[in-house]
């Protein structure tokens, strides 16, 4: 492909519903430019500690309720009072979800994330204010709702700096968070519950602390936290250029606050793969949501003390941060993300053979089914970068995520739903659905790879012959979905 020369005015185009102008030779010539090493390790040094310690405290903070539970709130709850703290958060969660995917379309995505961090650093704090299952219901709504961005922000801030390639890792790092939250938080209440105080209970004074943790890194959040690459503070002008074409690669469309509504109608009327990973979604996350809230509960039936309940948590966060690593690094190096994603269930289900077949007194076998539950909840990173690199349109990809966010709600609403207070200690049939869903949930990864290696194939069959500058002539100034831009290629 010739260059345009400097003494010439380069071809425009503008995209009619935007009215952004760009110069397609500078698209096309520079879209596939490496990005100095540099100024990646000044992006990746800037912006994934943010994401990272946001995921980190949206996880801990919810599934304080966890460590709670054997810290002496159960105490105040009767029957399944319990689990329905666990599954409120969710309601609020879902409820909020929509509203979320909107703003983040509208606002400056790192202020409204650093605002709504330090919203619920505050809510954290508020649960010390009650013991009753009013109080706590209400708290536990209002905690999910101001979570409920943070998923989808940080979706979009991994799209905006790194390019598909790059982002399987880097999610996986701000995802794996998850790991490192079970251990830190497993240590903070066996240590909290060491505190001894007449007018504070040990849990109370676990949340104040976390609290207001949350608080002050959501301050940070809004001060430093850039709200995209042409706004930020910390490059210079042509770093920002720079930045900007590297991802251009993505041919995901260019940013805008515009939402166009046909890519609604393609996405849940036309795309293949939109109730696949729906439903994907939904039944991995029943497991997530069942080993959120109720790890503690299932650990202290096989007879072990509190405090020791709450340390041999501590390897789940272990096995969660292995299998985001193992699942983040094979995709990116190997692909075949379907087939990832169909074998991360497979430890999962075995973990919950092992809790039904094995006797009481097999308590290193049990403990061992109760880490391996921590597998499953490894597919959702895998899922957000599936989003990232296979659907493009500015308005179809939030939409997407959001889709994905609330499919992940409706998942952590059903897991502590099974566990009914009735089928304690064992709660087999809870374990028995686990299985199931698992199961079907690894078989759905399965059609999801055949659905796009055939659209891929019939692409290739409609595109042979045609010159593979004018298929992607505009791709990166148009904000075209990945139905309409016949180039566009699944990755799978």
């Amino acid at each position: 492909m010739s260059k345009v020369s400097t003494t010439e005015k380069s071809p425009q185009v503008v995209d009619v519903e935007t009215g952004v102008l760009e110069d397609i030779s500078d698209s096309i010539s520079q879209v596939s430019q490496p990005i100095d090493k540099s100024l990646r390790w000044r992006i990746d040094l800037r912006i994934l500690p943010f994401c990272m310690a946001i995921y980190f405290l949206q996880y801990l903070d919810k599934t304080l309720l966890n460590y709670a539970a054997v810290m002496g709130i159960k105490k105040h709850l009767h029957g399944d009072q319990f689990s329905d703290l666990g599954t409120i958060f969710y309601v609020g969660y879902l409820a909020a979800e929509p509203l979320s995917g909107f703003l983040i379309q509208k606002l400056p995505v790192g202020k409204f994330l650093g605002i709504n961090v330090t919203l619920w650093g505050i809510i954290v704090c508020f649960h010390a204010a009650t013991k009753s299952y009013p109080g706590l219901m209400i708290v536990r709504t209002l905690l999910g709702i101001f979570e409920a961005s943070v998923a989808g922000c940080l979706i979009q801030i991994t799209g905006m700096w790194w390019t598909s390639s790059e982002q399987s890792r880097r999610t996986g790092l701000w995802y794996m968070q998850i790991g490192v939250g079970q251990i830190v938080g497993s240590g903070l209440s066996y240590g909290f519950q060491h505190v001894v105080s007449k007018k504070v209970a040990s849990w109370q004074i676990l949340f104040i602390f976390m609290g207001c943790l949350t608080f002050l890194v959501g301050i940070a959040t809004i001060v430093f936290l850039p709200d995209s690459p042409q706004t930020c503070r910390f490059l210079n002008e042509k770093e920002r250029r720079e930045a900007i074409r590297h991802v251009k690669v993505n041919q995901v469309g260019t940013d805008n606050k515009t939402i166009k509504w046909f890519h609604l109608k393609e996405l849940l009327l036309q795309d293949k793969q939109t109730w696949l990973l729906f439903f994907i979604t939904v039944l991995t996350m029943i497991t997530n949501g069942a080993v959120s809230t109720f790890t503690s509960v299932i650990i202290s039936t096989f007879g072990f003390s509190n405090e020791r309940a709450t340390l041999i948590q501590m390897p789940s966060g272990a096995v969660s941060i292995l299998a985001t690593i193992a699942c983040s690094y094979l995709a990116g190096y190997i692909g075949e993300r379907a087939v990832i994603m169909a074998c991360v269930c497979l430890p999962s289900v075995l973990g919950a053979i092992l809790l039904i077949t094995l006797g009481h007194s097999q308590k290193v076998g049990k403990l061992f089914g109760v880490y391996l539950l921590n597998f499953a909840p490894a597919i959702l990173p895998m899922i957000y970068n599936w989003n990232s690199v296979n659907t493009s349109g500015h308005t179809k990809r939030v939409t997407r995520n959001a889709l994905t966010l609330i499919a992940f709600c409706i998942g952590n609403l059903i897991g502590p739903q099974m566990f009914k207070a009735k089928d304690a200690p064992h709660y087999t049939p809870a374990k028995i659905g686990l299985i199931v869903q698992l199961a079907v949930a690894a078989c759905l990864c399965i059609v999801l790879r055949f659905v796009v290696v055939r659209e891929n194939k019939l692409r290739d069959s409609q595109t042979a012959g045609i010159d593979p500058v004018e298929l992607t002539r505009d791709v990166t100034v148009l904000d075209l979905t990945d139905i309409e831009n016949k180039a566009f290629r699944y990755k799978y």
